[in-house]
């Protein structure tokens, strides 16, 4: 991140931890309760949302030597990415050309895929390679019927796909002025280092709303990282769709007595970026973690987690690894221990239909940012 907007940022912080105050929006939002629970809300999330905006699929550390895969379960269509033998990424359709059975699963490294169904193989560069008995599918030629191919953009350490195989990517349209910063991290120096899939039974903007808002630290993180960070205190930025949202930590003291060009305020903070439509980039004082929502199974009451770990080298030593399973013992503790599990409450009194709407205050107004951009995409404008 550039230092002038390293200073300019900390200088904001400074100004509402000493006033009191936080980053505030014009006035309450009403949301709807609808869209957490209306099918047909879910339809047209998924017939909009997901299906005209690139999905943020990961840093190019997930795929990072050829052969390696990924195949993403979600409500829109299976995406299977690979790095190929030419060092491409790139993004498929998982469904075998033949009767649409999937070609891969979870992830791993494979030379090839093959179909479990009837064995139709394709290589890492989704090319149809062999048809058993061919001799029963006169006419049709191999080369016509590789996997369906997804547009997908690699640049700066990161891997984006449009789940729309007609679609395209503009990314520098899509986020609106943020690449920049997101380049600054230097993010194709990262490595991965684990990732946890979780499936919970509340509806996909849920973990989403969680990340942004901190108005909740002292009462729900009381005893997690309320001890670490200024309750209800957060700086703000909407950029087109996405926005980024920074909470302090206390430890941001420490800078007031040293010199302006050595204020870092990336380490002294956590800033998520929202990435729409269903990503949180967060970066840590001294890794990165993505939270990936989709909802599941077409239900408004289902979602999928993939929460990754990105760490700045490769973890050689035990130390290391203490260090780095300690940070994702308490980035899950926090939020699924915690905010998803009273989230799966609240969903279910939603689900009750005893209330219309939820408020969302000024003091939210990263929140209030996000559900404004799902109404903007849904209407089409």
């Amino acid at each position: 991140m550039d230092q002038a907007v390293q200073i300019a940022r900390t200088k904001r912080a400074f100004e509402c931890i000493d006033s009191g105050q936080t980053t505030t929006t014009p006035g309450v939002k009403r949301s709807p309760v609808a869209a957490y629970t209306d099918p047909k809300w879910l339809d047209r999330e998924l017939s909009t949302v997901f299906k005209r905006y690139p999905l943020f699929m990961g840093l190019s550390a997930v795929v990072a030597e050829p052969g390696d895969y990924v195949a993403l379960e979600h409500s829109t269509v299976p995406i299977l990415l690979v790095r190929g033998d030419d060092g491409i990424a790139r993004a498929f359709i998982n469904m075998c050309s033949h009767r649409g059975a999937p070609v891969a699963r979870g992830c791993g490294q494979a030379a090839g895929f093959i179909c479990g169904y009837h064995s139709w193989t394709y290589d890492r560069a989704g090319a149809l390679k062999a048809i058993p008995d061919q001799r029963n599918f006169p006419g049709i030629k191999p080369a016509e019927y590789g996997l369906t191919q997804l547009p997908l953009i690699e640049c700066h350490g990161m891997i984006w796909v449009q789940p729309d195989p007609e679609g395209s990517i503009d990314l520098d349209e899509h986020l609106q002025g943020m690449l920049p910063e997101l380049q600054s991290y230097q993010l194709d120096s990262y490595v991965h280092y684990e990732r946890r899939i979780l499936h919970r039974d509340i509806n996909w903007k849920m973990p989403i709303d969680t990340f942004l808002e901190p108005y909740h630290f002292s009462t729900l993180h009381k005893d997690t990282v309320a001890p670490i960070f200024y309750d209800n205190l957060c700086l703000f930025e909407g950029h087109g769709l996405n926005h980024w949202m920074a909470v302090i930590r206390k430890s941001i003291e420490t800078l007031r007595d040293k010199p302006e060009a050595d204020w870092d305020f990336v380490k002294h903070t956590a800033i998520s970026y929202q990435l729409f439509p269903n990503t949180i980039f967060t970066m840590q004082a001294d890794h990165l973690e993505t939270w990936r929502v989709f909802p599941l199974k077409n239900r408004v009451d289902q979602c999928v987690i993939y929460f990754d770990c990105y760490v700045p080298e490769p973890v050689t030593t035990e130390k290391a690894k203490r260090y780095w399973d300690a940070n994702i013992d308490l980035a899950i503790r926090t939020v699924d221990d915690e905010d998803i599990a009273i989230q799966v409450e609240m969903e279910s009194n939603f689900l009750s239909g005893a209330k219309k709407e939820v408020l969302i205050g000024q003091n939210e107004p990263a929140l209030a940012h996000f559900h404004w951009a799902i109404e903007k995409a849904m209407a089409g404008e």
